[in-house]
């Protein structure tokens, strides 16, 4: 008896031990030069949630290197869901990078300078978090309970980031969390009693947002691209048609998972495999320049440092210096269990929740065009689409890096030759376009001139940008809302925040087909992101709209009623690093399962969620009618697939 209660005090004792950020200070990395990490300082490791079901979220963080005033802090989260935002840290805005013979450089492009920046695995079971079998979550209102709860306890143990500008970042299936986590943080910050959330804005990168427009994009992308031909063309047209008249029937309950959708990405990727040296390779669907990856997994084993990463995540020393010794199981990219225990119900695509977009201008799975039909079909404040907004050139160096596209305070940012999973192959780029969000950097990065349009560039008031001296203007008054000071970002910009989650279809280890899905009909011809993107990006008719698919006449879209009052910023993030398997959408469910027949696997459509971020006393603010959401709604299941 007595020596059952030593056991149950031990553990008592090591539950509550880890209380103080000493506890969770990392002193050094293996295979990392302590020379090159001078000015770095991070936390890891675990932050138990529910006892009684063993739950365990991990976190990694590393706090800012410059100071700004105010202070900044980003929580990063990757998609799946179920896979780990270590893909973040080690593979797209994270300050390390893996070798080989496994040893840790710095990279360029890490999200360090100017901000905090949390990288958190969440919900439990993903990474290096944990949890008995029964504390999966079952359904969006869980994991938002299981986010709330983790948030609560690290601020008790950093107390000082509490007070510091919140945003919340991600990608993929981020895109559908984020929405949600954002609800609950506005409805906390109403209770009196409740913990107040410092929230400045969103991030969200590569999101599956509209399925009908997405579906019709991947078609349309492979026409523009010549990536279709032969009887893979005539398969993807017929499929095209039994995709829309799949969606008609749904209507107003367009599932989050259509399987008949997905068989047109497998026949694009099948027409691009050919035979070598008695080998098959075929293109990489999230990067269309990379030709020649071995089939079938065509690109889902892609970034190849992905294997490094793995290594080096799942060595002792790594292990211990991270404080991660409580998961015995090992990192694990993107855990199939987490998706698979989430309802098997198909949910609503409720992008009236959600305003993410993403697409790289070299990415087939979440491409640029889906994004163009939405923004397309979108009415916010009052109009629909772009309108006649000018498409302002972004530089860096004097050299053309993307675009910016800004109406009614909805922005969309275009970072040319990004592929799927943007920060691993245009660090410099993404990271100028989240100081640009944060008001920071003094319209440099890393010591290089950026500006957007003819003048200087302008950024809301922040560390390195002096305020407007009395009488002048602001230049970013425009973007402020009457009702909030928040700006809400959702990065579209072609290549920015790692994988769509339509990469995260690589998850499931194992598959043998790669994805598919179709679309409506082609697009007008020209280079996506280049000289002439229907207009939209281009440089020949850029104050032209580009064409709209679905009848044109999207009047039931439910973003129609999108109301937007303070700054968003649509960012299409092109490659994401971790996405396994197939083609994943937003909505929770797997994307695409591969087959080992012809047959090509399904993929899940995104869910989307609106967001609000508003003032405590703003109870008439717009962004109400965006607060909507059922925390009981189930997310479909997304066996085995990868969102990052």
């Amino acid at each position: 008896m007595w020596k059952t209660t030593l056991g149950l005090i031990a553990l008592l004792i090591a539950g509550i031990t880890a209380q103080t950020a000493e506890d969770y200070k990392i002193d050094a990395l293996p295979g990392l030069d302590p020379k090159e990490a001078e000015g770095l300082t991070q936390y890891a490791g675990h932050i138990e949630i529910t006892p009684e079901m063993n739950s365990n979220i991990f976190f990694w963080m590393i706090e800012q290197v410059h100071e700004t005033n105010p202070q900044k802090l980003i929580i990063w989260l990757n998609g799946g869901p179920g896979c780990s935002s270590m893909d973040g840290l080690f593979l797209e805005n994270g300050p390390y990078r893996v070798n080989p013979d496994m040893t840790v450089n710095i990279s360029t492009g890490g999200w360090q300078d100017h901000a905090t920046i949390v990288y958190v695995d969440q919900p439990v079971g993903t990474g290096f978090s944990f949890t008995d079998m029964s504390g999966y979550s079952k359904n969006m209102g869980e994991i938002v309970d299981g986010f709330m709860l983790f948030l609560e306890k690290f601020f008790v143990i950093f107390p000082q980031l509490k007070e510091q500008d919140m945003y919340l970042a991600g990608e993929s299936f981020a895109g559908t969390y984020i929405p949600y986590f954002t609800t609950r943080m506005l409805e906390n910050n109403k209770n009196k009693d409740d913990l107040k959330y410092n929230l400045k804005g969103i991030a969200i990168g590569n999101g599956w947002i509209a399925p009908e427009h997405q579906y019709d994009a991947y078609y349309d992308f492979a026409i523009q691209n010549d990536l279709l031909n032969g009887t893979h063309k005539q398969f993807a047209e017929t499929t095209l048609k039994k995709c829309h008249q799949i969606m008609k029937e749904q209507g107003d309950d367009l599932q989050v998972h259509i399987s008949t959708c997905e068989d047109v990405l497998t026949a694009i990727v099948d027409s691009s495999v050919f035979v070598e040296d008695n080998a098959k390779y075929c293109i990489n669907q999230y990067d269309i320049r990379l030709t020649n990856e071995k089939y079938p997994s065509c690109g889902m084993a892609w970034p190849h440092e992905l294997t490094e990463v793995t290594t080096y995540l799942r060595t002792p020393e790594l292990v211990r210096a991270i404080h991660a010794d409580k998961q015995s199981g090992g990192w694990v990219e993107c855990a199939t269990a987490v998706s698979r225990r989430l309802d098997n119900t198909n949910s609503n695509s409720a992008y009236n929740h959600t305003n993410d977009m993403f697409s790289g201008d070299q990415d087939l799975i979440c491409n640029v065009l889906g994004t163009q039909y939405l923004i397309s079909n979108m009415t916010w404040n009052g109009a629909k689409g772009f309108d006649d907004s000018k498409v302002e050139d972004w530089f860096i160096d004097d050299k053309t890096v993307g675009s910016y596209t800004e109406a009614r305070n909805l922005t969309l940012v275009i970072i040319h030759d990004g592929s799927h999973m943007v920060p691993y192959d245009k660090p410099i780029e993404t990271l100028d376009m989240i100081n640009r969000f944060m008001g920071v950097g003094d319209n440099q990065v890393k010591g290089l001139a950026s500006r957007v349009g003819d003048d200087a560039s302008v950024q809301p008031e922040g560390e390195g940008t002096d305020s407007p001296a009395q009488g002048e203007e602001d230049p970013w008054a425009k973007y402020y809302s009457w009702g909030t000071s928040a700006l809400i970002v959702v990065l579209l910009f072609a290549g920015l925040l790692g994988y769509c989650w339509c990469k995260s279809r690589k998850g499931k280890q194992g598959y043998s087909r790669p994805p598919t899905t179709s679309r409506g009909a082609p697009a007008s011809s020209g280079t996506v992101f280049g000289g002439g993107f229907l207009g939209l990006f281009g440089k020949g008719k850029q104050n032209k709209r580009p064409k709209l698919r679905l009848d044109d006449q999207d009047d039931t879209n439910e973003l129609d009623e999108l109301v937007i009052e303070t700054p968003t910023l649509f960012a299409a993030e092109d490659y994401s690093d971790g996405d396994d398997q197939h083609h994943v959408s937003n909505s929770g469910t797997n994307v695409l399962q591969t087959a080992t027949s012809g047959t090509p696997s399904s993929n899940t459509n995104s869910k989307q969620t609106r967001f609000a971020i508003a003032e405590d006393e703003d109870d008439d603010d717009d962004f109400e009618d965006f607060a909507d959401w059922d925390e009981e709604t189930n997310i479909g299941d997304k066996k085995g697939d990868k969102r990052h």
